[in-house]
Parts: structure tokens; sequence; C-alpha cells
């Protein structure tokens, strides 16, 4: 009976926002963004509180005279394009990424542990309605676990779209 409480506790206490995000790496090495610090040497992420500004557009350089070419008279080959400077963008992708992994691993995370007591409660089970139920509440977890990721990374994706047409210049 106190799982139970402790599981309905859960589940209301409202999601506080904080301002530190810390950066771990998983045991099957994949990243992750949590509001708690992963182990004893985790260091905060320095987040920006306001939008980054745009790079200004790089200074044009003076002409160059063209070279005589003998094949193509006085006109030589066109000088290479400058490669942009991209640096906003993946400022911006950055950000939207942190922002969107973080609560959404945050999430993961507490379904995870509901999924630990549920297994817990799974071994200490009697009877068999009691053990159908806790399986079945561990398989709706994992769907939201499912769900999540892929909500994520739906998110992660149109704020990556947004960046590059905010910062990247058109043709």
């Amino acid at each position: 009976m106190p799982a139970i409480v402790l599981l309905v506790l859960l589940f209301l206490l409202p999601a506080g926002a904080s301002a530190q995000v810390y950066k771990c790496k998983g045991k099957s090495g994949e990243t992750a963004y949590s509001e708690h610090p992963c182990d004893a040497h985790a260091q905060p992420m320095k987040l920006r509180d306001e939008r980054p500004s745009a790079s200004p557009p790089p200074s044009p350089s003076p002409p160059l005279e063209p070279e005589a070419s003998p094949l193509r008279g006085s006109e030589g080959p066109p000088p290479p394009a400058p490669a942009p400077d991209r640096t906003a963008e993946r400022e911006c992708i950055a950000n939207a990424t942190a922002s969107i992994y973080g609560p959404s691993n945050d999430r993961v995370a507490t379904y995870q542990q509901q999924m630990t007591m549920l297994n817990e409660q799974l071994g200490n089970a009697a009877d068999a309605q009691r053990s159908e139920a806790l399986q079945a509440r561990m398989a709706n977890l994992r769907r939201a676990i499912s769900r999540e990721h892929a909500h994520a990374h739906e998110q992660v994706n149109a704020a990556r779209r947004r960046c590059v047409e905010q910062y990247r210049p058109t043709p």
C-alpha cells in the first residue's frame, strides 16, 4: 500500500523548472541531458538566457583583377565562394536540443524509476492476478518511454529546421 501512495505522489508532483542542465554519458555511450548530476564529477552546462544574436555578414573583400588565360582571353575561373559562418545556427541547434532532450530525459528517468519499483513488486507478487496487473503497468510504461523518445526526436528535428531557416542564408 505505501508503494501505491508513493507512486500517486510521484504523478502529482509538479515538474519544476531548473536553471541547471547536466550533460551525461550513458552506459552504452549515448548522450543524455538531465537537471540532476550524473555523478560526483558532473559539471553543469552553460546555457544562455537569451537568444544568440545572428553573426554579422562577412565584410566583402575587394575584387581581384582577373588573370589572363590563353584559352579564354582575359577571363579567369571564378573565385571560390567563401564558406558561410554557421556558428549561430549551430548554437541555435545545440540550445534547442538541450532544452528538449533535458526535460524528456528527466521524464524517461522517472518512468524508469517506476519500472524498477514495479519490477521489485513483481518479484514479491504472490498471486497471478497481481503479477499480470504489474506486467500490464510495466508494458504501459515501456510504451510511454517509446512515445517520449519519438516525441522528443520530432521536436528536435523541427527545431533544427527552424534554426536552419532562421540562420542559413537563402541562395
